[in-house]
């Protein structure tokens, strides 16, 4: 099987962009954007000014970790999907350790090197924290650090999930139904899920946060063309496309585009195909649905989990909400 650079099936990757670029209305999936180059955009965008979601969620963490783990029984591995740097759990793993000899953890990410990194990171600063890293996707990850805790003997069998950063808004509504009861088959009675959610709010903060004014989202929503070019022989001009990201009050979520300044044709070698772009025709490439409250209680019931308590910021921006299954 042929490999991208960053690890990708490379039929699978040419099938996607070939097909999302096909459609009538041109989109692209926005796992795409997190190869090893996005990876690293995207921990300088959670740096920004504008960008409170980091911020915020890390404060909710600091002020709430204990009383997230009174919660939970104190032993029981944590995993975490899409774990990136590991920044904010590191807040939690430091509440955690103090009542463990030895912890747990499996973080989950699909770069391979952002794993590597942060579980160098994480070694040196937890002697008693036992790192596995998984390099896959969600379902596989998820399904492989459960095997492993059902096979050792002298591994605790209860599970934190955590699932940080607002990911969840990245699904359709549909699709996060999907993937809540895609957890929800792979955790027990006793087990908690803890999901990070951006709630609704005003649509300039919103704006302002996808717009930053150092244009670090504006390069990572462009590093996506530029892996194309990359990665499967793509021939995009990255200077003729326009970042665009806005706040959709109606659909309740922010939208990410990529927009042609002119009329253009992009050849894509890897897949022997030409795409036809008029001026002003954009390239969706990702959601993020905000919620409320009830939205968030709604996704949980439909999903076969019930919320044990929601953990808010003093704006009311950010809500960490710890899940259990019913």
């Amino acid at each position: 099987m042929q490999k991208t650079k960053s690890g990708l099936d490379t039929s699978q990757f040419i099938q996607d962009i070939t097909e999302g670029l096909g459609n009538k209305i041109k989109n692209i999936q926005s796992k795409y954007l997190y190869d090893h180059i996005g990876s690293q955009l995207f921990e300088q965008i959670c740096l920004q000014p504008e960008y409170y979601l980091t911020r915020t969620e890390a404060s909710v963490l600091t002020k709430y970790s204990t009383d997230i783990i009174n919660l939970t029984e104190r032993r029981l591995n944590i995993i975490e999907l899409g774990s990136g740097s590991s920044t904010k759990t590191k807040i939690l793993l430091q509440s955690l350790i103090k009542d463990h000899d030895e912890l747990y953890y499996f973080p989950i990410d699909v770069s391979h090197t952002i794993l590597h990194d942060s579980i160098r990171k994480l070694s040196s600063d937890f002697l008693n924290l036992h790192i596995i890293g998984i390099s896959s996707d969600y379902t596989i990850g998820l399904k492989k650090a459960a095997e492993f805790i059902n096979e050792q003997y002298h591994v605790p069998d209860r599970k934190l999930v955590l699932f940080l950063g607002s990911s969840i808004g990245n699904f359709e509504p549909v699709e996060a139904i999907s993937f809540l009861q895609m957890v929800r088959d792979r955790l027990d009675k006793n087990d908690m899920f803890l999901v990070g959610f951006d709630l609704k709010k005003n649509q300039e903060i919103l704006n302002r946060a996808y717009n930053d004014k150092a244009g670090i989202t504006a390069r990572f929503n462009l590093n996506l063309l530029a892996r194309i070019n990359r990665e499967i022989g793509g021939e995009f001009d990255l200077e003729s496309f326009n970042h665009h990201a806005y706040y959709d009050e109606n659909l309740g979520r922010v939208e990410m585009h990529l927009v042609s300044k002119r009329d253009q044709d992009v050849y894509i070698k890897g897949g022997n195909k030409t795409f036809s772009f008029k001026e002003n025709e954009s390239i969706h490439t990702e959601n993020s649905y905000k919620y409320d409250l009830k939205q968030i209680y709604d996704l949980a019931s439909d999903s076969g989990f019930e919320v044990r308590q929601n953990f808010l910021d003093e704006r009311g921006w950010f809500t960490l909400t710890v899940l259990s299954p019913m």
